[in-house]
């Protein structure tokens, strides 16, 4: 018996003795019909708070004292006359419909309410659910909703073989595949916790683990847990179909990529290897005499595809990086300023003829990222600026701040793009129409785009400008924190 079930009974002895106190002042005013009335009044008052089993044991007792010690003759139970036998039977009968009506009335408020609120819990339980789309977005929910009075927690474990392992933490529960016990064997096995299996359309998914404060659960918990698991398995369900479905998705796009990959490096691979190929066996041959310059024009050319097929790795790598997922303990808290200049440096050691023009506020603006792959889509950008404007005018960099984002622009003076290809130019292995003999592999802005959106920047290009040439790509990052500031914090 719980400590609200002691009070509801305290106060319902003590609403049973008032009724007793009055009667017997009634009865010595020698008011009798009132005195009925009192104790009438105090069985329904017990009936209305308790419900039937209490107004049943109100109305019997209330029946008891009233005939033995209120009713003359008192101290035994006896009737004289029909004058004195009427009212007592009709005092018992009215005390027991009574109580016994109320009783059973507020029984049914009582059931009608607890099921009311155990289908609104149930409603609330399987919208939140409905809303995760990870198996550990379906235990932060559900333990975010789970009623805190009864429960101390909530675990989810998925079956892997012989173990149950839980999602989020790779927890073990048991070594070995256990039966589950069933209702009457987990409420006698005190201070352990509930175990429910979670069933889906697939079998068995798993199990719940419910840590209650109460180590003993009436039946009325169990059934809730029972109704709360199946929700879950559903969600758990719903969980894995997706998971499956992103992998089949992922897969997909995985083949796509290779046959793309395979298509454009059998073409863009095969060139520079003909071409060293060709020079080196030109200088290797000891039926033709070379001079010393044709010799270095030959080297040069080896030299030059080499550097060529070194891009066309690197660039692959990226790719792979992209695809494979840039994660968080890949980034940190950088200078957008310092990266700029470094890709400026980069791009200046391969390009000794390009011109570049710089406005970059001497302050710092510091972003989170990861400042290799922001150096690299840097550079990618003013290498695809010097390829198809460098030679019709410098190169400009600029970069501002305005509240909480930095912008870098980088412009070109070229011929600008034609409007047909200005949606594809962020895209894998796109390659311009107007200058294609100046293009790689078609992967120098995708890989830009790629490593930019995952530091949740954004890039865009337009073209043409205002002086109806030219292109500008604009780089937007979110400002951070200094490190000592983010430190401090």
């Amino acid at each position: 018996m719980n400590s609200r079930t002691l009070v509801r009974a305290a106060l319902d002895c003590l609403i049973f003795l008032v009724a007793v106190t009055g009667t017997y002042l009634a009865q010595q005013a020698d008011r009798p019909i009132t005195a009925v009335l009192i104790f009438l009044t105090g069985v329904i008052l017990i009936a209305f708070r308790s419900g039937l089993a209490s107004a049943l044991a109100a109305a019997i007792a209330a029946s008891f004292v009233y005939n033995f010690f209120l009713s003359e003759p008192t101290f035994r139970f006896g009737i004289t006359s029909a004058d004195e036998a009427v009212p007592l039977l009709a005092f018992n009968i009215a005390a027991i419909l009574a109580g016994a009506l109320i009783g059973r009335l507020k029984d049914s408020a009582q059931k009608a309410h607890t099921a009311q609120s155990e289908t609104a819990f149930l409603l609330t339980v399987s919208d939140r659910l409905q809303s995760a789309v990870k198996l550990k977005d379906v235990e932060l929910a559900i333990r975010g909703i789970i009623p805190r009075q009864g429960v101390k927690s909530v675990h989810i474990f998925l079956a892997k073989g012989k173990a149950y392992v839980q999602p989020s933490t790779g927890e073990v529960e048991f070594d070995q595949l256990k039966p589950f016990m069933d209702d009457a064997e987990q409420e006698r096995e005190t201070g352990k916790p509930v175990f429910m299996e979670l069933a889906g359309a697939r079998g068995t998914l798993g199990l719940v683990k419910f840590l209650l404060v109460d180590m003993t659960p009436d039946r009325s918990m169990m059934s809730n847990l029972k109704s709360i698991a199946a929700l879950l398995a559903l969600a758990v369900e719903r969980c894995l179909l997706l998971e499956e479905a992103a992998e089949a998705k992922a897969a997909a796009r995985s083949e796509t990529l290779k046959d793309a990959l395979l298509s454009s490096v059998s073409h863009d691979l095969r060139t520079p290897v003909t071409v060293i190929q060709a020079a080196a066996g030109a200088l290797r041959s000891t039926e033709v005499s070379l001079p010393d310059q044709e010799r270095q024009k030959f080297l040069n050319s080896i030299l030059e595809q080499c550097a060529r097929l070194d891009r066309y790795t690197a660039e692959l790598l990226d790719v792979g990086r992209i695809q494979s997922g840039i994660t968080e303990d890949q980034l940190e808290i950088i200078d957008l300023n310092e990266i700029v200049l470094l890709a400026m440096k980069h791009a200046q050691a391969v390009h000794p003829s390009l011109k570049l023009e710089r406005n970059i506020p001497s302050k710092a603006a510091f972003v989170r990222a990861n400042g290799a792959m922001l150096e690299q889509a840097i550079y990618n950008v003013i290498d695809n600026a010097q390829k198809y404007g460098g030679q019709n005018g410098p190169v400009r960099v600029e970069m501002t701040s305005k509240e909480a984002r930095v912008t870098l622009n980088i412009t070109d003076s070229g011929p600008g793009i034609f409007e047909h290809e200005r949606p594809y130019v962020f895209t894998r292995f796109f390659k311009g129409g107007k200058e294609s003999s100046k293009s790689g592999m078609g992967l120098g802005l995708f890989i830009a785009k790629g490593f930019v959106e995952a530091f949740s920047g954004t890039i865009s290009m337009e073209s043409p400008l205002e002086t109806g040439n030219g292109a500008r790509v604009t780089i937007e990052l979110p400002l951070a924190q200094s490190p000592d500031a983010a430190a401090a914090a």
